[in-house]
This record gives structure tokens, sequence and C-alpha cells, in this order.
């Protein structure tokens, strides 16, 4: 990885000319007293951009680091370190704000060349020293243990609560200054303070899924990879940190533990690091677990408030009787479940307002049962079911008020007629049109008590289409495929003479000439619906075309009509108007009785 790159510098704009011109990637720092508080460890790599006027505020653990010196030529600090040796690369003022992308990746790998070979001989050199004697853990690391399971215990349903009272544990029970908790995301680790984050190819990551064990950085114990080594360094320089704890899952890491230096300045023992991998598969378990319970807390709230607002649900084992608590209804529902084996439903109504479910579960032999309370439902219903008798009486009223009214004009003349003033020839033919009016309405009322007694077959609307157009010289388009729907015949036949000979009718002298009727179908099954357009210039309807406009004077005018909008309502089907490639066609849709 790129070394980092120390700004040494009081002039902020000159620092902001030289980080303009570092690479993409390369990391940036610039020099304050406090960046460097105990030096740096062995295996640090950097890049020191020295300005000459900022060379007593260096640090000197940072001396040994590859140096690019800039200062004014010919002045004696200038003159002075490149006599010494001090740098490796001299620039003036002004060169550094133009060449220092062009050196700096030459002093970088050198940088990392330098660290690497530090960081050997480092190794080389503790791995002859002797190992400090182990220290005993008294009675106070166990009453520490106690308290620390306590309180993750008690902050196991807050995931942040449990972070913060680990961080303390991890305090007081390996001594460490501090302790940084890197917890795996989507696309990275990040530490759960701070902005610290590095992402999943990293290359610290495959070391430690490749070698999950503690990472000491002052004795390294990790494989011999001078790469992954200097990463590790330089992460540990950046977070400050002495030790790395891996929280992993059968190779998978799953957290990191960064810890500080102890609080004694002492070395980590053995005893440190053993308990700092107890203390890393502990916050495993804990992270674990945490998540389950605030996945149970939600689902409970979830429940609390699907009780309140949902339908009552019930689960019964198969000896389980039934709560007292539960509607009868819903008692009688569970006990015909159980001795049908069977979904067993009910609607709500009249007589009672549940809508309820039972059935058997395979599971487990039991029953399960659901229901809600719909007694405002009951009451929309029965609402609705008055407004349609109403609207229904209405329109009957209308439509028989308009069949009697005309008939009832003439025969009132006829019935003041007299000897001495009879009828005139043309009033007369007036009279016994009216009179056949009244014998047609009189027939088409006897019908109405017929309509729920009719007898239901299977009949191809096709050919019953070509017969009526046949007899009343309509011109009928059919298609190749046969329409076939259980229906009543009969009323069938009434309905559609009786739209066909009104509209008919209503055209005057046009009559039945360019009027055509095309019988289709759509869908198929239980789902296959009939649909009937009829066609042609002029048309009208009486309630139906022209399209009725609210509170305008309703035009119901013919019981055939009337009975023809009934019949399509028993067959699921309706009438309407509607545009078409001719102009307005009036549509006709039914299903199957």
């Amino acid at each position: 990885m790129p070394s980092l790159v120390i700004l040494a510098t009081a002039d902020t704009v000159l620092a902001d000319a030289w980080e303009r011109q570092l690479p993409a990637g390369q990391s940036a720092l610039r020099l304050a007293p406090q960046n460097f508080p105990s030096g740096t460890a062995p295996g640090f790599a950097a890049v020191v951009v020295l300005d000459a006027a900022a060379e007593s505020s260096l640090p000197s653990s940072l001396a040994r680091s590859p140096t690019i010196f800039v200062g004014e030529p010919r002045s004696l600090p200038f003159e002075q370190a490149r006599l010494s040796g001090r740098a490796r690369v001299y620039l003036s003022y002004e060169e550094s704000t133009t060449r220092l992308a062009e050196l700096l990746p030459l002093v970088d790998e050198l940088a990392e060349k330098q660290s690497m070979v530090e960081l050997l001989t480092e190794k080389a050199r503790r791995s002859e020293a002797a190992r400090p004697p182990v220290r005993t853990s008294g009675v106070a690391d166990v009453a520490e243990l106690w308290d620390f399971v306590e309180g993750a215990v008690e902050n196991l349903d807050h995931r942040d609560r449990l972070i913060a009272e680990c961080r303390r544990a991890s305090r007081q029970m390996l001594r460490a200054s501090h302790a940084v908790f890197f917890l795996r995301e989507a696309d990275g680790f990040r530490a759960d303070r701070g902005t610290s984050f590095f992402s999943v190819d990293d290359p610290i990551v495959a070391l430690l899924e490749g070698h999950p064990a503690v990472i000491d950085g002052s004795n390294w114990e990790g494989p011999a990879d001078p790469v992954s080594e200097l990463a590790v360094r330089n992460r540990l320089a950046l977070w400050g940190a002495r030790l790395l704890v891996p929280i992993h899952d059968n190779g998978r890491l799953l957290g990191l533990i960064a810890l500080g230096v102890r609080d004694d300045g002492e070395p980590y023992e053995e005893s440190d690091r053993t308990r700092a991998v107890f203390f890393a598969r502990l916050l495993r378990h804990f992270l674990a677990k945490s998540a389950h319970l605030t996945r149970l807390h939600q689902m409970a709230e979830q429940a609390r408030l699907g009780a309140k607002y949902l339908p009552s649900t019930l689960v019964l084992e198969p000896d389980e009787g039934v709560p007292r608590h539960v509607p009868l209804v819903v008692r009688d529902l569970i006990g015909q479940a159980r001795r049908t084996r069977q979904v067993c439903r009910i609607a709500p109504a009249t007589g009672q307002p549940f809508r309820a479910s039972a059935g058997l579960l395979a599971e487990t032999g039991g029953v399960w049962a659901f229901w809600e309370e719909a007694s405002g439902e009951v009451h929309d219903a029965a609402s609705r079911q008055r407004n349609n008798r109403r609207m229904l009486l209405r329109e009957l009223a209308l439509t028989l008020s308009h069949e009697l009214g005309n008939a009832l004009v003439s025969l009132a003349t006829y019935r003041h007629s007299t000897p001495e003033q009879p009828l005139t020839p043309p009033l007369i033919e007036t009279v016994k049109s009216d009179i056949t009016k009244l014998e047609a309405l009189n027939r088409q009322i006897g019908m109405m008590h017929a309509l729920h007694e009719s007898e239901v077959a299977l009949t191809d609307l096709r050919e019953l289409a070509q017969t009526i157009g046949h007899s009343l010289g309509v011109r009928v388009e059919v298609g190749p495929d046969p329409v076939v729907l259980p229906v009543s015949r009969k009323l069938l036949d009434f309905a559609l003479r009786s739209l066909i000979a009104t509209v008919t009718e209503n055209r005057g002298e046009l009559g039945a000439r360019e009027l055509s009727l095309q019988v289709r179908s759509t869908g198929s099954g239980a789902d296959l619906t009939a649909l009937f357009s009829l066609k042609g210039r002029q048309l009208e309807l009486e309630g139906i075309l022209p399209e009725p406009v609210e509170g305008a004077v309703p035009n119901q005018g013919r019981m055939g009509v009337f009975l023809a909008r009934e019949i399509l309502r028993l067959h699921h089907g309706e009438i309407h108007a509607g545009p078409g490639m001719e102009g307005t066609e009036i549509l006709l849709s039914l299903r199957q009785w």
C-alpha cells in the first residue's frame, strides 16, 4: 500500500500546493505536535516533505524517514542540510509546487523498502530478547468478568449500549488505553466511533481470515509476509493501536478489535492475548444474540400492534381446548374444522358480525383460526341493499309511468267521446296502438316473476345472435370460435330482441338499415365473457344512449329495456355506451348464469 506522506510546514498555502500534487489514493497528514506524541513503531512507512523553516518542529522519530527538503537555495539551512545529507531530494520553494508529483513515487518506493528493512531488523532483535515473566491474574479479574457479563446481559437489547459496555470491559480487563471496534458492513469494516474504515479487499482482511490470530504490534508472530506485515504496521500506526484481535466465524472475518497501548506502558502478555481471544468470542456471541433479540422485540411490537388493528388469530394444539374469550361462532367453526378436517369459513351477516376462517395445521395436527369483527360491513351492505332496492323501485316506477301515461292519454280521450262527437279515424288508430302496447306491457310484466325460474343450458351465443338478427333484419358478425356459455336462452333471447327492437324503433325511418350486431368473446374457462356490440348511425336507447347526466330528467321509457338490463345483471353482465371504430356503440357483456 502507498506510504503516508507527512507535510511538515506551517505555511498552509504551500501545504495545499503540495497536497494537490499527490497521486490518487495517497494518504497525507499535515504535521502537528499531537500527531506523533510517542513516536512511531518500527516498520512505519512515511515520506516527509519538510519545509526548512519547520525543521525544528519535526519529531525525532520521523528523522529516519526519507525526506524531501524544501527551502531557499544558497540559504544557510538549505546548504547545511545538503552538506550533511539530511534528505534524499532538495527542492526550492518554487520547484516544490510543480516537481513534487514527479519525484514523490521514487521516494515513496524508497520509504517502503526502508520500512521493510527496519521491520525485519526489529523482528530479529526482539526474537533474541527474553520474554517478560507472566503475571498471574487475581480475584479482581474474576470480579471484573462478572461485572462485564452483568452489564452485557443487561444491555443485550440495545446494540450501541452493548458495544459501549464491551469497550468499558476491554479497558478494565485488558488494561487497554482505548479500544475501537470495527464491525462488518456490506462493503467493508467501519469503526463504531470516529470515521475509520477499511474495505473488504484490504490486505489485512485476507491476512486475518487466513491467519485468525491476535496480532501484537510489538512482537510480530504472523506469517513471514513482509507486504502483509507492512500493511498491518501502517494500520496500527494510523489507529494508534498495539493489539489487533479478530472477530471471526469459521474463517470469515466479522470484525476487528483495535486495542491501544496498556495503561501501564508495559507490553501485552500472553494472558492478555488469551483474554482478548475469549473477549472477541463473547463479543461475537453477544452481537449475534443482540441482533436476534432486536428482531424479537420488533416482532413482539408488530404482534402487539397487530392484535390491536389486525384480525384476531389463534393456533391450538390437537387436544387443546378453545379459550373462553373466543366468540361462539368462531368456537363452532373450529369444531367444524376438526370434524370435517377441511378449511371452513363464515361470512358476516345480520345474525352475526364476524368474518372467520379455521383449518387444520399440517405440521402439528392442531387448528388455526382467525376472525375479525365486521359489523360496519354488515351495516354498509344493508344500506347498499336498501339503496339498490329503492333505485330498482324508482326505475320501475318511472318506466311504468312512461308506458302507462302515454296510453292513458288516448284512452281518456276515448272515454270522453260521445255519439254526437265521435273520435276521428287517426285518433282511433292511436287508441288501438296504445291498447296493443298495453297488452305487450302486460305480457312483459308477466315475465318478471319468471326471471329466477328459467332453465339454464349451454348455448352457442353466435347461433342465438344469428337467429335474432335474421328475424329482425339486422346484420350479425361472428367469429370462427364458438362462444358457449350456460345461460337462460329464453331470457337472453327476450333481452336481445327488446334492445334491438327499441333501437330500431328509435331510429325512425332508418329502422334496421345499416345496423349490425357483432359477437365475440374474451377469457377462457370460468372467466369466459361474451361481448355484444350494436353498431350503426343515430343509435338511441333509453337510459343508455345518450348517456345519463347527473341532475337531468331521467329517460326511462321501455319496460323491455328495463327487463333486458335485469336479465344481463342475472348473467353477471352489464350494458353501456362506448366509443367504437364507427362511432358510439352500445356494448353488452355477460358471463355464465
